[in-house]
């Protein structure tokens, strides 16, 4: 620290018209004769004068100026690649080794005044004896990018490595740029080891119970040339299907099916492996787990109709194309239907003027099915009038009328992207509707207007109407088969007409969830590294969003062992977390107490493990010479450990000076008040014990 400077924020000159000031004062107040010998007046003028020349003095603002200089050692870092491939490429002991040498020379670095810090994979770390080599993925680019953040404007010198070279994740760091030197040690083997590799699994997330659905497994060869091997599939312990591959050369990649079929609903889990053949390097990557969720069935809709038509075709062009649902026709006449529990009926030509469909219409009238009612040219109106409880129309003579649709931009029971489908549908071809005067019922809502020329209408075109857990649609055109045709001519898409059908057919056949309490994981497949993070809800009489409900969790994995938890929602936070669940499928009830009333949630979800450190065991130490190139720095093998050693006590790194200016106002000061307060106190002494005020 240099020394201080005194300055004002006035000049300087007026210290004299301080001293002045002080002096006059002092004059004024003792030049007459008090009841005091002349040396207490001395004194007593003395004091006063330099009280207030200091008083007067400190109103010129006076400061310190202090310029104070900071040294920052240089920083090294030491950055470990704590992935699980480094044990499976290197001895445990050459490995404990290895790191024995660096941490002489990192020891050696202290000494010349270097700042060390040490980082791995997952953590900071504050000794090597705290390392740990079980990540199961390995990034080096945010491990760089990381480093670079927390050391931005320090002195960092430079960067050491230790890894494989091998990264599974994020961008490849030979190709991004960092603003310091690295120094790269290169372990593991770089020649390919002979090995049997399961490294991908394809398989639908969703089966229905009873179909059959593929699991498909890519298998590698390295090193093994010409064989057969044999891959087979585990459910809870058991073989339930086997193949044989035969591989004709080297690093060759071949895929095989299997076909399973789903007997059991829920999640399921199957383990495909590949037998292991002698002299392999790793069999950990001789496996894969598939989790499957069976449903035990699809959602079943019955498509009623007059007769054959294109509007009922284009209706189950778009339903059969999702594995959702299960569709059947019915047409009087033609075909029987199967007297079962639907989630949704649908009506073309409803109420037809010839009374075929209309006991089968009043029947689901009467019940709780969802209804979907397409009235057309062949629909009675009076009776539909009369008993579609949606939509009144008024009309004079059978008259029709020929409309295009146009979006009701109010409509908020689900969401559809009008500006993108707006353009699709102002080209549609017409459908014919009744020509007369039409009015919704309370409680119904419009989807689709009526458009007549450039002119949009306030007639309903397609409304819907819900009532507890009753919902009605009613579409009042014929011929809307010709939208699904003209879009696919225009744009060889049918995309607009398909999501109009498929969100108006999801919202009918959705079920209502008016459950109080609800529990449920907020991902249903986590990784083994992952927390799994329950989300409690408990909700009162009317439905309202209520905290402070103790919430009591019990976890069961595949073996039946049990893990209790409890926790309590709050507005502020109403999840759960649970730590460190191993790989498999796992059950949780969850229970809570509502108005004296037992509530509760069941529930299921899985833990997969990962295995990227198991797929390719080859080290790449050529991206770790072109990381070191790049940035500046060299790359080192295990062996070249003294070379590396003397590279780094010989570099010529200084420590960095910081200067940085304080000014210091002299009032802020203790001293001076005190020194004040002793002058005016003892003057004040002085007048007292001598009789005066």
């Amino acid at each position: 620290m240099q020394t201080p400077q005194l300055l004002f924020e006035y000049s300087p000159w007026f210290i004299g018209i301080c001293v002045l000031l002080g002096a006059g004062f002092a004059f004024l107040l003792y030049s007459k004769k008090g009841p005091w010998n002349n040396s207490v007046n001395h004194i007593l003028t003395l004091l006063r004068f330099i009280s207030i020349s200091m008083l007067s003095f400190f109103l010129l603002g006076p400061f310190l100026k202090q310029i104070l200089n900071s040294m920052e050692n240089p920083k090294f870092v030491l950055a470990i690649d704590n992935s699980a491939s480094i044990l499976q490429g290197i001895d445990s002991t050459k490995l404990s080794d290895l790191l024995n040498e660096i941490s002489a020379i990192t020891d050696g670095m202290k000494l010349k005044n270097y700042d060390i810090y040490l980082r791995s994979l997952n953590n900071n770390l504050t000794d090597l004896s705290a390392l740990t080599w079980h990540v199961e993925v390995t990034n080096l680019n945010e491990l760089f990018k990381s480093i670079q953040s927390d050391f931005e404007g320090q002195n960092l010198d430079g960067v050491l490595l230790i890894s494989d070279g091998i990264y599974n994740q994020g961008l490849s760091p030979a190709f991004a740029s960092y603003p310091f030197q690295i120094f790269t040690i290169g372990v593991g083997d770089t020649i390919p080891k002979r090995d049997i590799s399961l490294r991908k699994i394809y398989n639908n997330k969703l089966a229905y119970q009873g179909n059959k659905f593929p699991i498909v497994a890519e298998i590698s060869n390295t090193g093994f040339g010409r064989n057969k091997i044999i891959a087979r599939v585990m459910k809870n312990g058991s073989e339930i299907s086997r193949e044989a591959i035969e591989f004709t050369d080297n690093n060759q990649l071949r895929q095989v099916t299997f076909n399973l079929e789903a007997t059991e609903s829920g999640i399921q889990h199957y383990r495909v492996e590949v037998l292991p053949l002698e002299g392999e390097a790793s069999v950990k990557n001789n496996y894969k787990d598939a989790y499957v969720e069976v449903i035990e069935g699809k959602e079943k809709i019955l498509l009623v109709g007059l007769s054959p038509h294109p509007d009922m075709k284009a209706i189950a062009g778009v339903l059969e194309k999702n594995e959702n649902y299960e569709l059947e026709i019915h047409i009087p006449g033609l075909n029987d239907w199967k007297e079962e529990k639907y989630d949704l009926v649908i009506f073309h030509q409803a109420f037809d003027k010839y009374n075929k469909t209309n006991a089968l219409i009043t029947r689901f009238l009467d019940s709780e099915t969802p209804l979907w009612l397409i009235a057309g040219n062949q629909t009675n109106i009076n009776t539909f009038n009369q008993l579609n409880g949606v939509i009144q129309i008024t009309v004079s003579r059978s008259q029709r009328d020929l409309v295009v649709p146009a979006f009701n931009r109010g409509f908020n029971r689900f969401s559809i992207e009008a500006d993108n489908y707006q353009s699709s549908f102002a080209d549609y071809p017409p459908v014919t509707v009744p020509f007369g005067k039409t009015e919704l019922l309370q409680g119904a809502e419009v989807l689709l207007f009526q458009r007549v020329g450039s002119i949009t209408t306030t007639k309903p075109l397609l409304s819907v109407f819900e009532s507890g857990s009753k919902k009605v649609a009613v579409m009042l055109g014929e011929g809307f088969w010709q939208w699904r045709t003209t879009e696919f001519a225009k744009n060889d898409s049918q995309e607009a007409f398909d999501e109009l059908i498929t969100k108006l057919v999801q919202f009918l056949s959705a079920k209502d969830d008016k459950r109080r309490f609800r529990v449920y994981t907020t991902d249903t497949e986590l990784s083994n590294f992952e927390d799994v993070v329950f989300e409690g809800e408990v909700y009162n009489d009317i439905y309202e969003r209520v905290y402070g409900d103790e919430i009591f969790l019990t976890i069961e994995d595949e073996q039946g062992k049990t893990s209790d938890y409890s926790f309590v929602t709050s507005n502020a936070n109403s999840r759960f977390r649970v730590k460190g669940l191993e790989r498999g499928i796992y059950k949780f009830k969850a229970t809570t107490l509502i108005n004296g009333g037992s509530e509760s949630a069941l529930g299921q979800f899985l833990v997969s493990e990962l295995q990227f450190e198991a797929l390719d065991l080859t080290a790449d130490h050529s991206m770790l010479r072109k990381l070191s190139e790049d940035s500046g720095g060299k790359f080192y093998r295990p062996g070249d450990i003294e070379t590396l050693q003397n590279e780094l006590m010989n570099r010529d790194a200084k420590s960095t000076i910081y200067s940085t200016e304080n000014f210091l106002p002299l009032i802020n000061l203790k001293w001076p008040f005190f020194i004040l307060l002793i002058l005016i106190s003892c003057e004040w002494f002085v007048r007292k014990y001598n009789g005066a005020y």
